[in-house]
């Protein structure tokens, strides 16, 4: 008589964590987005216990924001906490590409940068948001992987990285997009040229892009921070020193999704 095989998978919080964080990934869930507990146990299959317990456990990487009238919801960043995290990744990903610089030659090092970036720059700029985030990812986990610190990459924030750009990229001109993409090639050719001390400098040069898009969004595209949701009179202040955008090529702020129009996971 065969006996039944024992198989190795997730626990069902797993499944719920790694549902939300794929979803986040692809566009599927947006900051602000509710996450409905019984829409979650549907499409994932689990009972609501593992669902809340995931959620608690998303709360705490900073990806879900828990409260109690509106219940689970998308995390969106506020300005204080778009600055903090642009300041990691400035020194997480800028170390990791000196480090990459330096190992270029080692192994199949130099091979598997180059497929990385080719899957990027198959998307181009105005690629399909959910592909190329998911081959975004992909060419910075390579980078990583080159580095060689496990614990580099582990201390990397994908998810909230992915969540500032779903809050800042609507905003960005077709010609921002462009550059912001182009340095991707940039990278790659210092990296290639092993070429540590350059390759931080175009890096940087990217996240300082970054830093400037998100000081120069329009009033009202990011969530006030705790200190003027609670002083109404500063956040009018922040507002009116914060720079609009061109009204010629600006966007407007992307309308929150309800279940009805998430896409399904893939």
């Amino acid at each position: 008589m065969e006996q039944n095989k024992q198989v190795d998978r997730p626990s069902s919080p797993d499944l719920v964590v790694d549902a939300i964080k794929r979803g986040v990934m692809l566009g599927r869930y947006v900051p602000g987005q509710r996450l409905i507990e019984a829409d979650l146990t549907r499409e994932i299959g689990v009972s609501r216990g593992p669902v809340r317990e995931a959620l608690k456990l998303l709360a705490a990487e900073g990806i879900v924001a828990l409260t109690p009238h509106r219940g689970a919801y998308i995390r969106e960043l506020s300005p204080s906490e778009v600055k903090d995290l642009i300041e990691v990744l400035e020194l997480i990903v800028g170390y990791a590409v000196r480090r990459a610089a330096e190992r270029i030659g080692t192994g199949d090092n130099a091979k598997m940068l180059v497929e990385a970036f080719k899957r990027l720059e198959r998307h181009g700029p105005h690629g399909d948001r959910a592909l190329l985030a998911v081959d975004r990812t992909e060419f910075y986990d390579t980078i990583f992987r080159i580095a060689g610190n496990r614990e580099l990459a582990r201390m990397n924030p994908v998810v909230p990285t992915q969540i500032l750009r779903l809050q800042v990229h609507p905003y960005l001109t077709a010609e921002e997009r462009e550059r912001q993409f182009s340095d991707y090639g940039d990278l790659v050719n210092a990296l290639l040229a092993g070429d540590g001390r350059g390759a931080r400098k175009i890096f940087e040069r990217h996240i300082h892009r970054k830093r400037v898009h998100a000081r120069t969004l329009p009033p009202n595209a990011l969530p006030p921070d705790a200190a003027e949701r609670q002083d109404p009179e500063r956040s009018a202040t922040t507002n009116a020193n914060r720079a609009a955008p061109d009204p010629a090529t600006a966007r407007p702020k992307p309308a929150r999704r309800n279940s009805a129009m998430r896409r399904p996971l893939r």
